[in-house]
């Protein structure tokens, strides 16, 4: 083969391989890419772009040693190195992929995606401090970022401090008007810190802006629901179920919305339905218990409490662990005015004795 018509194929190869990235055709990208190599077996973009293949194909351990070929031959290469990273990030090797991305910003310290991604695996490794650091370095690249912003709200949120995080969710919709992601943060830690009517404005004005988030139509609900609107948030609720009968967290919300409008009979009822999804479910358990002793069906209240005391005891990882939450379960019960009427019984102090 001539050199020419040579170079005019893995030209051809490696547009029609791009091609097939783009799409997310990834075993035919693969195999174009192997084309190439069989032409240029030193070609590095080829190599990194065939270990990126592997990787979406799931094949980690084979995409790890293609991306190691491209070092050798390349040791600074910034897309191996980022790739690398995120793959190693992919299946929890935290410490190595932290490593890898030192070593790609080394190559681009302005690299944002890179900058992020190490984030996420401070993250990962619950060294959120240090993923905030990161974030706000990224930040500096990106001022006006979106999506940077949001992330290190949810840090923060996931910290329980949602005052810091609101600021930052604030910061993104002054950037992003009407931005739905954003929006529903904001929403959320306004529930989290019990701003409810905040809470309900943010995600009622996420749903108009986006009508098909299910997340947000069920936050929406679950908001409903805290300012006594169970009504509205039924109708939340039933929006969902029609295009996702087996949600049990959406079904456990609406028998909630039943429970309010005393209606504990049809709130049973959706429990269940709950629990036959995933039977094991404490707060479908736990709300069922709340309209059982509405009802006046004390014992069956009382064996349900029973049997979620029991689920604590053998799910316990620690003993002192158990205690504290067994402790922090029984202190809700007693103090839930729907249990009022159960307390005193026999067999409540019965379920009592035989789980102390």
């Amino acid at each position: 083969m001539k050199p020419n018509s040579s170079k005019q194929l893995v030209a051809r190869y490696h547009d029609k391989a791009l091609a097939r990235l783009k799409d997310q055709d990834f075993e035919k990208a693969l195999g174009y890419f192997d084309k190439i190599l069989q032409l240029e077996p030193n070609d590095v973009e080829a190599i990194v772009n065939r270990a990126t293949c592997l990787a979406q194909l799931g094949e980690y351990q084979k995409s790890l040693k293609t991306y190691n070929k491209a070092l050798k031959a390349k040791p600074h290469d910034h897309d191996a190195l980022y790739n690398k990273a995120t793959t190693l990030y992919d299946m929890d090797r935290y410490e190595e992929s932290l490593e890898a991305f030192d070593l790609a910003l080394k190559s681009d310290s302005s690299d944002v995606n890179a900058l992020c991604n190490k984030a996420n695996v401070f993250v990962a490794l619950g060294r959120h401090g240090d993923a905030i650091s990161v974030y706000s370095s990224a930040l500096q690249v990106n001022p006006e970022d979106v999506d940077i912003l949001n992330n290190i709200g949810i840090v923060y949120a996931g910290q329980k401090q949602h005052q810091k995080a609101i600021e930052y969710f604030e910061l993104a919709l002054d950037e992003k008007k009407g931005d739905v992601g954003s929006l529903c943060n904001l929403g959320n830690s306004l529930l989290e810190i019990g701003k409810y009517r905040l809470a309900y404005e943010r995600f009622r004005q996420a749903v108009k802006q986006d009508p098909g988030d299910f997340d947000a139509l069920f936050r929406l609900g679950v908001t409903c629901n805290q300012l006594d609107m169970p009504q509205h948030a039924l109708d939340c609720f039933n929006k969902i179920l029609k295009h996702d009968k087996k949600n049990a967290d959406v079904l456990v919300s609406k028998g909630y919305s039943f429970h309010l409008m005393q209606k504990y009979r049809r709130a049973i009822t959706c429990f269940n339905k709950a629990l036959a999804i995933e039977p094991e479910d404490t707060n479908a358990l736990y709300h069922k218990a709340k309209s059982a002793a509405r009802a006046g069906d004390f014992s069956d209240a009382c064996e349900l409490i029973s049997k979620m005391l029991g689920m604590e005891r053998k799910h316990k990882a620690h003993a002192h662990h158990d205690a504290h939450h067994h402790e922090n379960l029984l202190q809700k019960i007693t103090r839930d005015p729907d249990f009022r009427h159960v307390v005193p019984l026999p067999d409540f102090q019965k379920v009592l004795k035989a789980h102390r």
